[in-house]
């Protein structure tokens, strides 16, 4: 199997960041009232019969567009004056029609959407696995054409601007330091890619694996790379953050898929499909079971499914667009 020859996680450098943010624990402090009730919402049990919006074809915003009125829109979810804050996965420079990236008319989409409903504040953010890459691929190349939006580098940023936030129930067992720009938006949309991940752990990187990127790398890196939040356990620290702040809505951008040794080494598939849902999980378990997985084999969102965070019973998810049986496809396994 092939090795990501640049990021190598390294044992003793893992340990050292774990050290150092024990280190930076502080003695806890009052929390916001709206930070209290943005943990508080994340976790309350969702409906059963969650709606997936599913839309098929090669142009972005149209599908983007189709995909999210069939989940029911963002109306009413986005109310007037509301800072919206969309999280693409920009794990590395963003290039059009790209496995790895969220394509940028994807992400305009959204935006338009958004300001449609009266959103008066809509920031851009991401933290990709090096913190060097992600200002370049939100200000330059089709990223930098995005218009009516803030762009924000959450690699660069501190201790100091960040929440340091545990859910009541932890799996990691660690108070997580959360950008305050992320907890204190009104509305979240994560706007995922639909490819594969090379850990066990994962599987598949969607909805609720693409909010490991608001760790920033500023407080989290180890060599230049990320990978003090992978040290934590990746299954848990998925399942911490969602429970910290689960996204109001995702998007998952499929018009070009990645499959194999994701995540930043994907093959591109031309699968033609945006996925789109209140419920993040339910949105990656349909999506997931698009690419030919089984909900049973990607432990995070099992763990999320069990958690109540969202719904993985297919038999209960009301999906619009498509039936699923009949679209399904095979992506290649990180493992083959």
């Amino acid at each position: 199997m092939k090795k990501y020859k640049s990021i190598v996680l390294c044992g003793i450098a893992a340990l050292l960041c774990l050290v150092l943010l024990a280190s930076c624990q502080k003695k806890a402090v009052e929390l916001p009232q709206h930070v209290i009730d943005v943990m508080q919402k994340s976790v309350v049990p969702l409906a059963e019969n969650s709606v997936v919006g599913i839309s098929r074809g090669e142009d972005h915003e149209k599908v983007t567009a189709a995909a999210i009125e069939n989940a029911g829109g963002l109306s009413e979810i986005i109310k007037p004056g509301n800072t919206v804050l969309i999280k693409p996965n920009l794990c590395t420079i963003a290039e059009v029609d790209s496995a790895l990236t969220t394509d940028y008319r994807v992400v305009q989409k959204v935006a338009d959407l958004a300001r449609e409903c009266g959103a008066s504040r809509i920031i851009v953010a991401d933290g990709g696995i090096r913190g060097d890459t992600m200002t370049a691929s939100l200000n330059t190349g089709k990223y930098g054409t995005i218009t009516g939006v803030e762009t924000l580098d959450l690699s660069s940023t501190h201790i100091k601007q960040c929440y340091e936030l545990k859910p009541g129930i932890s799996l990691t067992g660690r108070s997580l330091f959360v950008p305050k720009v992320y907890m204190d938006a009104d509305v979240v949309i994560t706007v995922a890619k639909l490819k594969t991940h090379y850990q066990p752990a994962a599987v598949v990187s969607l909805g609720l694996k693409n909010v490991i990127g608001v760790a920033p790398s500023t407080i989290y890196s180890t060599a230049g790379f990320r990978d003090g939040v992978h040290a934590l356990g990746l299954t848990e620290v998925i399942l911490d953050l969602n429970r910290i702040r689960k996204p109001d809505f995702t998007v998952i951008d499929g018009i070009i898929g990645g499959e194999g040794y994701g995540p930043l080494e994907c093959t591109p598939v031309k699968s033609n499909i945006v996925l789109a849902g209140k419920d993040i999980v339910a949105v990656d378990t349909v999506a997931l079971n698009f690419m030919g997985f089984k909900t049973e084999d990607v432990a995070h969102v099992i763990y999320a499914g069990n958690q109540k965070l969202g719904v993985t019973d297919l038999a209960k998810i009301k999906i619009v667009g498509a039936e699923l049986e009949s679209i399904k496809m095979k992506f290649k396994s990180p493992f083959e």
